[in-house]
């Protein structure tokens, strides 16, 4: 099954969907708008993407649609709408939907569309993976290399990306540590979870702690609402701290105790 991410701004018909696709089996997102949904792609990419074709905001559907291929994401797009006309039919398709369904549909017609989406990923998938077998990998996630160090960067992250241990990352600036490190979420058994970057060097230490591991209302001068720290925020996915090595030999030592 996959992951499906549910667009609109009605909360009831997000529920409904979300309900009908858990039941199918797929693992379900939702967000109430266009801006919203970028922004949950950009932590967790989705196999698919249901959106209403009329939002209010900055992003209707096809402004997301449009959205999600400027910024190179590629989860199949479904579009769907009580107000459907030819014209729109044709630009969703020509901006790269996968379908276009008009609103009332049956439950069973949104799964057969999904279910489709869901082949045409795997075959895309396949493809991909018998012509980098044939030719030598030059793409894992957003790395590309075909180079003998880069083949050999792709097979150490293939080892390492499903194991439940922590990942220490070396290198230069701009050498594409957080690259590294999105392609080992990607490409392991975590990919369905948040991917959460932090820049360690960019937060005070007086606030890190409380970034990190979180705290309850009260607990500290302006605490004045509970606050869910990073690490919990990336349970079931993979939590990236960008230079770590600017934290305080104190924080440190907290941070070695719970990794």
């Amino acid at each position: 099954m996959g992951r499906i991410l549910v667009v609109d701004d009605e909360r009831s018909m997000r529920e409904f969907l979300a309900i009908c696709l858990k039941r199918a089996g797929h693992t379900v997102t939702i967000a109430e708008s266009g801006t919203q949904a970028m922004a949950e792609l950009a932590q967790a990419p989705a196999d698919v993407v249901v959106t209403d074709l009329r939002m209010p905001g900055e992003l209707d559907g096809l402004g997301l649609l449009r959205a999600i291929r400027a910024a190179g994401m590629d989860p199949e797009v479904i579009l769907v709408t009580a107000f459907a006309t030819a014209d729109t039919a044709i630009a969703a398709m020509k901006d790269g939907a996968y379908d276009y369904l008009t609103k009332p549909f049956k439950v069973d017609e949104i799964n057969a569309v999904i279910g489709r989406a869901m082949e045409k990923r795997a075959l895309v998938a396949e493809n991909l993976a018998l012509r980098e077998r044939v030719a030598g990998r030059v793409r894992m996630a957003q790395l590309l290399g075909r180079s003998k160090p880069m083949q050999n960067v792709f097979e150490l992250i293939g080892k390492i990306a499903s194991a439940r241990t922590s990942v220490l990352i070396t290198g230069e600036s701009g050498t594409g540590k957080e690259l590294v490190a999105r392609a080992l979420h990607t490409e392991g058994s975590r990919a369905g979870g948040a991917f959460v970057a932090v820049n360690c060097g960019a937060i005070p230490d007086e606030l890190m702690e409380s970034e990190l591991f979180g705290h309850v209302k009260g607990s500290f001068t302006g605490a004045v609402a509970d606050r869910t720290g990073l690490f919990r925020e990336a349970q079931g996915g993979t939590l990236f701290l960008d230079e770590i090595g600017e934290l305080s030999l104190g924080l440190q030592v907290k941070l070695l105790r719970a990794l």
